[in-house]
């Protein structure tokens, strides 16, 4: 802004070198003034409308960077029961039929005990769906082959 003020005050300065009529030089003073006014008003105008619409970029950006915050979030929350390593199962034992939650870690760990009956359980982690997955004992329960003490309900059995 000063730039633009220095070179106002050098066309100021040869107006009153070059005109000598004292009214025609305070006519033309008076209407460079009107019209430097006039543009100083426009490039106001301009900077409040300017300053708004970054103010509403601004506002935007917060809103955007908000809800990303969420989803990265709830993306973290999938993340972690995706690949958490001790996860919470519900196991029927095969023994007393007894049913409880345990916390299953690496997949190194393959036997639990029951909190009721203690018996050893044995635990399948393979994840497979195989058809002898879901063999299920005459008692009912989905032991997948692993209830030794009853005879298994097999559709090959039957042939």
């Amino acid at each position: 802004m000063s730039e633009l003020s220095n070179k106002y005050r050098e066309i100021m300065n040869e107006l009153d070198e070059k005109i000598t009529d004292k009214k025609q030089l305070d006519f033309v003073k008076s209407k460079l003034s009107e019209i430097s006014i006039i543009f100083v008003d426009i490039i106001d105008r301009m900077s409040e409308i300017v300053e708004d619409k970054v103010f509403d970029i601004e506002k935007g950006q917060k809103n955007i960077e908000s809800r990303l915050t969420k989803i990265q979030n709830v993306i973290d929350s999938i993340e972690s029961d995706i690949y958490e390593e001790n996860v919470e199962t519900e196991i029927v034992c095969p023994y007393c039929n007894s049913e409880f939650l345990a916390v299953i870690g690496d997949e190194e760990e393959n036997e639990i005990e029951c909190p009721d009956c203690h018996n050893i359980i044995e635990l399948d982690m393979t994840s497979d769906n195989s058809a002898d997955d879901f063999k299920t004992c005459t008692g009912g329960c989905q032991c997948s082959g692993s209830c030794s003490n009853k005879k298994l309900n097999n559709e090959d059995d039957d042939m």
